[in-house]
C-alpha cells in the first residue's frame, strides 16, 4: 500500500463508503489531527481512510520491525521506505547445515 501525509483540507472516504469533509472529521472524529503539530498518514488512495495513522508513531513500529530509514531525506521518504518493507518483506534465514543435521539427528533418534 502507498501511504501519503493528509493535507488536512482533503475529504477522508472510508472503506465503507462514508466521506467526510475534513473539517468535520477533525471536529467530530478526531480533534487532535487538527494540531498543527500532528502530522496524519493516509492512503495514497481513492479511499484514502483505509489507513488513519498518527505518522511518528507508524515510523517507530516500522523501525521496530527493521525498516531502514537512513536514507530517508523527506517524510514521504519515511512512507517510501515502509512501503517498500510492507511489498518485500524480509525474508527468514535459511537453516544452517548444522542445524538441519541436528534436527534430523533428532527426527531419526526419536525424541
Amino acid at each position: 500500500m502507498r501511504y501519503k501525509l493528509w493535507n488536512k483540507t482533503d475529504p477522508l472516504i472510508t472503506p465503507i463508503g462514508e466521506v467526510f469533509e475534513a473539517e468535520k472529521y477533525i471536529a467530530e472524529k478526531c480533534p487532535m489531527a487538527g494540531l498543527p503539530s500532528v502530522k496524519i498518514v493516509v492512503a495514497d488512495a481513492l479511499i484514502n481512510c483505509s489507513v488513519f495513522m498518527e505518522f511518528s508513531a507508524m515510523k517507530a513500529h516500522y523501525a521496530a520491525l527493521g525498516v531502514d530509514f537512513s536514507e530517508a531525506e523527506t517524510d514521504q521518504d519515511v512512507l517510501d521506505a515502509i512501503t517498500a518493507f510492507e511489498e518485500a518483506p524480509p525474508k527468514e534465514p535459511e537453516p544452517s547445515d548444522e542445524v538441519l543435521m541436528a534436527s534430523a539427528a533428532l527426527i531419526m533418534s526419536g525424541e
